[in-house]
Formats: C-alpha cells, structure tokens, sequence
C-alpha cells in the first residue's frame, strides 16, 4: 500500500466531487443533494479504512504523535487560514477572535469551518483502530466495533434529544456537545463503521479478492445495472441520512450506502487515468476543508457582477426550475474544484509541512 493507486485516487476524486456538490444546498435540486448524502462521506471513510496500514513496528506514543502530524496540525492550520479569509472578505458579521478559536478548540462550527470536523475525527478513528487491532488476537475484532457503534448510533437521537433540556446551559463541555459535538459524534461512530468495512475489504483475503474481481467485471451493461440498482434503492429508501439519528439503525441505509460505494467504486476503476481527477484525488484535504469558503467567494464575485455589470444571476438565488438547479449547482461545484487547483498548488509548495505530508504512509 506504499505505492499510489490510480482507482482510489480517483475514487477520491469522485467522493469530493459529491461532498462539495452535497454543501451547494441552496443552488442544487434537493432530490440530489440527498442522494449525495446516501453515500458520498461513507465512501470517504470506506477509501480511507482500504488504505490504512497499522503501524504495528512504531510505539503507541509514535502513532499518536504521527495522526497529530498528520490530522490535527492540518486541523488547526485550514481553521487559521479559514480565519484569515473571514476576516479579509466578511464585510460584516466578522468573526470574534476568541469566540472563532474557542470553537475551534471544541469542534464547534463557525463560517466557513464546518467541513473541519472530519480531520479531528478521522484522527480519532484511525488511532483507536491502530490501538485495538494492536493490542487484540482477535483479527476481526472491528466486527465488535461494529455492533457497538449501531447500538451508539441508535441512541444518538435520543442523546441529541435530551441535551435540548440544557439549551440554556453555561458549562462549557455541555455547550460544546449540544451545539456541535453530536455532529462530530455522529461522524465518529459512521467512521467506525465505514473505516472499518473498508480495512476488512483490504485486510481479508477473502474480501479483497471479491473486490477485485467485483471491479475488473468488463461487461458492457454491468455500470448501467450498478447505476440502475443505487437509483432505485435510493429512490426507495431516500429518508435517511448520515447525520439524522435513524441512518446507524437502518438497514435499508446500509443497503444504499453499500451500493453507492460500490458504484462509484466501480466507476473510479473503469475510468480512464486522468491528471485533472488523479491530482486532485490525491490531494482531497484542501479541497474538503476549503470549498465551503470558496463557495462564498464565488457566489460575491456573482453578486458584483451581477449589480454592477449585468451578468446572469448564477450562484445568488435560487432557482425556479430542476434543470436551473443542476447548471447552477453543478457549475458551482466544477468551478470550486478547478479553482482548488492552484491552491493546492500553492500550500503544497509553500506550506506542505502543515498539511500532513512529510511522513511516508
């Protein structure tokens, strides 16, 4: 697993594609924004099990002084420079330089920032998965994860639901928890699921092969009927989401995840190489952390040249009809990526130490 490898690199690139495309909510048809949300952050968690390797030869102590290096540096680093460009582009409602880092310190949102909670969780997914698979005989062990974080995901919304009697709450960690942690708990109990199938598939012999074998399938109509088979579960099963309390405890949830990983799986491998999805596939933290904020750029450089010069109204209101929202949605999310380019261009050559990388995987 030292190596790149092209299909998950690209599969990469199509999980970002949807999570960006999943945050225009306001510019896009809503029946695919939930379709996005069926399956695009599982798929994220599912790529990053496949290419986990436990560091079995370091000290516990190195592992977690490495996921520091490699999540949380990078956490606190995208959270400064989100700051910066507040600070530079909000004409009003600037945010309050204690309030924005305190949040920060909890994992709680602020403009532009929502996308960060997934570094701090996969930090803490990846290490307790290093830990366990250490210190267990058990191979399999992440199966009794599993059942462990439906059972938890089961009773998230009755957790979210009774932290409604402290809304008026001055403690700080019951603040942090009522406001956004439930957010970040949610993702960690998915990512313990979804992380963990995805190092199976890698792990066991067995599974790794049907992978494979699921992914080198050459027939002509295959795609189409994998297509066909997502639609229509998705189309069936559409009221769940990985956020909404029911998606841990829903088995129709897992049925539509799984075969929306699997499509854009298979998709990411009949698809030829290409620099454009390759480079960005490879580079997939910039994008995820940013795109929100790029967004907001995007939609006021619309609003300048909409009033002042007459340019067609693309990414300020939204659209009347399903086919205005797919051009206006879609074109946000096109634009944002090739805009991505150059900044990721730009941090990996002037500020790579920050980003994670420097430590060979």
């Amino acid at each position: 697993m030292q190596k790149r490898i092209d299909w998950v690199d690209k599969a990469r690139f199509y999980g970002i594609f949807w999570i960006a495309f999943g945050h225009t909510t306001y510019f896009s048809p809503e029946i695919l924004i939930k379709y996005a949300y069926s399956f695009h952050l599982a798929l994220f968690w599912f790529i990053a099990g496949f290419v986990f390797n436990p560091k079995f030869k370091m000290a516990p102590t190195q592992v977690f002084l490495r996921n520091i290096y490699r999540y949380i540096i990078p956490y606190f680093f995208f959270g400064i420079l989100i700051y910066i460009y507040s600070i530079v582009i909000l004409s009003s409602h600037r945010p309050n330089f204690l309030t924005y880092f305190t949040n920060l310190l909890i994992v709680k949102e602020n403009q532009f920032t929502t996308p960060l909670w997934f570094l701090p969780a996969l930090f803490f997914v990846s290490t307790l998965y290093d830990f366990i698979l250490r210190f267990s005989k058990a191979k399999y062990i992440f199966l009794l994860v599993f059942i462990f974080c439906i059972f938890v995901g089961s009773q998230v919304e009755a957790i979210s639901s009774s932290l409604k009697l402290f809304e008026d709450t001055q403690v700080l960690w019951l603040k942090a928890i009522r406001s956004y942690s439930i957010l970040f708990f949610w993702g960690i109990t998915a990512g313990f699921i979804w992380f963990g199938l995805g190092y199976f598939f890698k792990s066991s012999k067995f599974l790794n092969e049907l992978l494979n074998s699921f992914l080198r399938i050459k027939k002509l109509l295959f795609p189409l009927f994998l297509l066909t088979l997502n639609v229509a579960l998705f189309l069936l099963f559409d009221e769940f989401g990985i956020f909404n309390g029911s998606f841990l405890s829903n088995f129709f949830g897992y049925i539509v995840t799984f075969s929306g990983i699997f499509l854009w799986l298979y998709v990411s491998n009949i698809t030829k190489n290409n620099n454009f999805m390759l480079y960005l596939g490879r580079n997939t933290l910039t994008i995820f952390t940013l795109h929100e904020a790029i967004f907001y750029f995007f939609q006021k450089v619309n609003e300048i040249l909409f009033y002042h010069f007459g340019f067609p109204d693309l990414f300020i209101t939204r659209k009347n009809f399903f086919i205005e929202e797919c051009i206006s949605g879609f074109s946000l999310t096109a634009i944002s990526l090739i805009l991505s380019v150059f900044i990721i261009w730009f941090l990996n050559k002037y500020f790579s130490i920050f980003l994670g990388k420097g430590i060979k995987s």
